[in-house]
């Protein structure tokens, strides 16, 4: 039996940095990959694990795609299994009661466990899901299960569909306990929420987050795609299939000795054309690769590099076969030339305050400047995340996080920014 499993594909969403006007842009060019993928190998069953509709986009753009997309599963003979998650709780169980399908089902609305056999080309499959009730749940679902009375057939292949956060146990999205999965029944659980595709067990019972099929920003690095999964009596297993159109990467390029504009441009087109061409063999689906560009090293004027990157988000280049490659951003972390920092940290000069605070958040510490400096930092940014220009970016999840870790690392890419402007001016 083979099964293609996915989850958080937040339909009637697009990829961050990536033209609205290309088709790969939108989930719905993957969800349309999903469909074809399903269709060509003929698999028994798609099974989804929430979060298959964006929240803020909701019913309208979701539901057309969606809809043609059952159409075509039923016409293949593919039934189609899943649960809804914190963002369609509401949205999903509308669009399936909207039209009816023999083959699509909806497991555990309104927070209650269901189990649920369905007949594949390939045999029997009984699937155990649990949906969001609302959009927030601080308990753990897998709590109830026990007292669920499922009466679950243990001769049977079975697949359990659940949306939670195993990482945050003080999450508002269902906070799961690794601990408390059942033993035995079922074999499997594929599991929707987290966007990074991550198998969490391997042994009975397998566990694993499918990820969201398309990245949708560059939190979301790596290869992204559903699930095949094997089903040999009751042993199950999984390998992911990348479909997703856009990639999005983080490379560090040392400046050290980059002593020109020039020097520098062709160092850093060098290094993105090296990593798209040592990464060829993962990009046969991918249109679109996305770089941050993390500068390290040391550099006499840190301050002048920042205004060498200033057109970098321009760059755009094809360096394999119908996969474009684009720079979202570049991260300054390069060092000023300093013959010794520590000792510049004991000057009573505004160089020496700059060395000292540098040193403090290299180290961890946080003397009461640094603890002061943080605190403005945060509220800064919160500033600029709830400023109306800068709400696009919010949609995209594209916007700096309020926390002290943000803080302390944009303090520290502009402490080392001004440093180097003052000393390149001393040295003038």
């Amino acid at each position: 039996m083979k099964l293609l499993a996915s989850a958080d594909l937040h339909l009637g969403k697009q990829s961050s940095n990536v033209p609205a006007s290309d088709s790969e842009s939108s989930v719905t060019f993957t969800w349309n990959r999903i469909i074809r993928l399903a269709v060509d190998n003929s698999v028994d069953a798609l099974l989804l694990s929430g979060d298959i509709v964006d929240r803020d986009n909701r019913f309208f753009e979701a539901i057309g795609p969606l809809q043609r997309g059952f159409e075509k599963l039923g016409s293949a003979g593919i039934p189609v299994v899943m649960v809804s998650g914190n963002h369609d709780y509401d949205v999903l169980p509308d669009i399936i009661k909207n039209r009816e399908y023999d083959h699509v089902h909806l497991l555990g609305e309104k927070g209650e466990w269901e189990s649920k056999i369905i007949e594949t080309r390939g045999g029997e499959l009984q699937v155990v899901g649990w949906s969001f009730p609302t959009q927030h749940v601080g308990v753990d679902p897998l709590q109830q299960i026990k007292g669920a009375n499922l009466n679950l057939d243990p001769n049977l292949p079975t697949v359990g569909l659940l949306h939670g956060d195993l990482f945050d146990q003080k999450s508002q999205y269902a906070p799961l306990d690794s601990t408390a999965f059942p033993v035995s029944t079922p074999q499997a659980w594929v599991i929707g929420h987290i966007h990074k595709p991550a198998v969490l067990r391997e042994t009975s019972p397998f566990i694993f987050y499918p990820g969201s099929p398309q990245a949708l920003s560059s939190k979301e690095p790596g290869v992204h795609g559903p699930f095949m999964m094997t089903v040999e009596g009751q042993n199950m297993t999984a390998e992911q299939i990348g479909l997703s159109p856009v990639r999005y990467e983080t490379i560090e390029l040392d400046v050290t000795g980059a002593d020109s504009e020039s020097a520098f441009r062709d160092r850093l087109v060098h290094q993105i054309t090296e990593h798209t061409q040592e990464n060829a063999g993962e990009l046969e689906k991918v249109s679109r690769l996305v770089y941050d560009v993390v500068l390290t090293g040391s550099h006499p004027s840190v301050s002048g590099l920042s205004k060498w990157t200033q057109l970098a988000d321009q760059f755009e280049q094809e360096l394999i076969p119908e996969t474009v490659a684009t720079i979202r951003k570049v991260v300054n972390k390069v060092r000023p030339v300093v013959e010794n920092l520590e000792e510049l940290a004991k000057q009573p000069t505004p160089p020496g305050l700059l060395a000292k605070t540098i040193l403090e958040l290299e180290q961890g510490k946080k003397s009461p400047l640094v603890a002061e400096l943080v605190s403005k930092m945060k509220d800064r940014i919160g500033e600029v995340n709830r400023a109306g220009t800068y709400q696009p970016l919010n949609r995209f999840e594209e916007q700096r996080d309020q926390t002290d870790e943000s803080a302390e690392e944009l303090l520290l890419e502009q402490s080392r920014q001004l440093l180097g402007e003052l000393l390149s001016q001393k040295v003038q």
